[in-house]
């Protein structure tokens, strides 16, 4: 299957309603192994949705079209949430965030190929430089970006999705053997075990946000409420017009009209960032909100004052999550893995904080898998031992 030319492969098989879902799922619960992939509308909607699901098994390729399906594609939750399924991912962070918020589902049985291949010490690790090392394909980034909800779909979209999974299911047994000869299997198995319970969550709306804009750095008290006003117009507006913050104005040109108010509709035509095409759709909602602050001002509240004792405390925990990165760093390098595979920032900033000082207080704080603890529990409880405990 893998060394077909591309006019070889067998069509795509498109699942728009239940009956064919339904089919789908038997080949799919029968096969050993499964190559899984989602695309999104996160370049053109406000809320991230599923609106592609792609499926290779067996040697065949699915087209699943939640939008044509709607709640009957819930009927897929049970195979997701099949331990015993081995789910093949690349990069799974982002769709097993989507799948969660979709369908309630959890993936179980994951096997993550970019973390296999950082594992095994590959320089670079997308799904681009995996297809061209292993079987010589070169994907087109032209659909990376598609519009994913929107319908009718090109052949040439249903081509690009298609391939994110075709490889997958070979690609397990290739690096499976590979992680096996470097004794890595355990320690695969302990990240992609992570990542099915640390499920990201999705972007929700804060009208604070503008708080966290570098453009808000060195704001004036009556710039800041311009801000503020610019950015929970341009919130409301892409919510009801369900389209990306982005689309509507660029966080460099809520900064611009914060500092320097437009005096008139053209003044703001001229911003850069702006122009006349986005003055003429948003010019006086801007301008109305900009005057309902006039002469508004934020003061930040002082910051309330923290006790020696306290500042203290602060000073050892963030010396100790210094230690516990340098730590990860040398122990990363000793291993010739990247930092993030051996233990994740959160739990870092656990240990900082909890500082456990025995084996099981560890199991305690953070879990470790069976690869973390044979290979770093003795040195981080070393480590851990010798660091100051805050007061």
């Amino acid at each position: 299957m893998p060394n077909q030319p591309k006019e070889e492969w067998p069509p795509v098989i498109m699942v728009e309603n239940a009956e064919q879902l339904q089919v789908a799922l038997e080949e799919w619960e029968s096969a050993d192994l499964v190559g899984l992939d989602t695309e999104s509308n996160s370049f053109f909607a406000y809320t991230d949705r599923l609106c592609l699901l792609q499926v290779s098994a067996n040697g065949k390729d699915w087209i699943v079209d939640p939008i044509a399906l709607g709640e009957d594609l819930k009927m897929i939750k049970g195979f997701l949430e099949d331990p015993e399924q081995v789910v093949i991912f690349h990069a799974a962070e982002y769709d097993l965030m989507l799948i969660k918020a979709d369908l309630g589902a959890e993936i179980k049985g994951l096997f993550d190929t970019q973390v296999a291949m950082t594992l095994l010490g590959s320089k670079k690790t997308g799904l681009a430089a995996l297809l061209e090392d292993y079987y010589g394909v070169c994907v087109s980034k032209k659909y990376q970006r598609s519009d994913w909800g929107k319908r009718p779909l090109s052949d040439g979209q249903l081509e690009y999705a298609r391939t994110d999974t075709r490889f997958l299911p070979d690609v397990y047994g290739k690096l499976m053997a590979k992680l096996e000869a470097a004794n890595m299997v355990v320690a695969l198995e302990g990240d992609c075990l992570r990542q099915e319970q640390e499920i990201l969550s999705p972007r929700v709306p804060n009208m604070e946000g503008w708080r966290k804009l570098k453009q808000a750095r060195g704001l004036d008290a009556s710039a800041k409420a311009r801000l503020r006003a610019l950015f929970q117009w341009r919130e409301t507006t892409a919510q009801k017009r369900d389209v990306p913050v982005f689309r509507v104005l660029a966080n460099d040109a809520l900064g611009e009209l914060a500092r320097h108010p437009p005096k008139s509709m053209k003044d703001l035509a001229d911003r850069k960032g702006v122009g006349w095409k986005v003055a003429k759709r948003y010019g006086d909602p801007i301008l109305n909100a900009l005057r309902a602050v006039e002469g508004q001002e934020i003061q930040e509240k002082p910051q309330e004052k923290v006790d020696r004792a306290e500042r203290e405390r602060r000073r050892i925990v963030r010396e100790n999550k210094e230690a516990l990165k340098n730590w990860r760093k040398k122990m990363a390098q000793s291993l010739d893995l990247p930092s993030e595979r051996l233990m994740h920032r959160r739990h870092l900033e656990e240990l900082a904080s909890k500082l456990p000082r025995t084996s099981e207080e560890l199991l305690r704080t953070i879990p470790m898998n069976d690869w973390q603890r044979e290979t770093l529990e003795s040195s981080l409880l070393v480590v851990l031992e010798n660091l100051p405990a805050p007061q």
